[in-house]
């Protein structure tokens, strides 16, 4: 009846499993740091896609206006009535423009999107026509060829901080 082992191990068992305890209380927390992280991540890039989804409809509503017109639309220096081409603005960047500029200087696509927080938009403008063979001398004879236009779309997703402004050229025969 030796009892003398019981006097040399006092609390060690007790240090040992209270620091295995911190152990597994610090991964445990970064992994809930890891998928809060991961959620997050996730719930923005659903948030893009749907501004990029929301652009694109505009975007392809833009063209199906240019491909569905009987004749040349007439270009306006500035669109009040939507959708309408206008004029090429030159030098605009119109990814940084505010949404108040997009509100007056582009039509807006009733789109079936229920979940963005803003209706997409978008404006066409007119590039250029380019005939089929240049004409040498005489300007009144009329010449056949394809005329340009420029769409450019902006969509947003579930708040008006995920945005996607998408431009595709259309090219056009009347």
């Amino acid at each position: 009846m030796n009892q003398d082992w019981r006097k040399g191990q006092r609390g060690a068992v007790l240090a040992v499993s209270l620091l295995l305890l911190l152990i597994i209380t610090l991964l445990a927390i970064s992994a809930v740091q890891v998928t809060q992280m991961q959620e997050k991540m996730s719930a923005n890039l659903q948030n893009k896609e749907l501004s990029f989804l929301a652009a694109e409809t505009a975007l392809i509503a833009g063209e199906n206006w240019v491909l569905t017109q009987s004749r040349q639309p007439q270009v306006y220096t500035l669109c009040t009535n939507f959708p309408c081409a206008q004029e090429l603005y030159e030098n605009i960047d119109f990814a940084s423009q505010p949404d108040s500029w997009w509100k007056t200087n582009s039509a807006q696509y009733n789109s079936n999107l229920k979940q963005v927080s803003s209706k997409p938009r978008y404006i066409i403008e007119f590039l250029q026509f380019v005939p089929d063979s240049p004409v040498i001398g005489s300007s009144s004879s009329k010449s056949t060829g394809v005329f340009y236009y420029q769409v450019t779309a902006k969509g947003y997703g579930f708040s008006d901080e995920a945005v996607t402004v998408l431009q595709t050229t259309v090219g056009r025969r009347f």
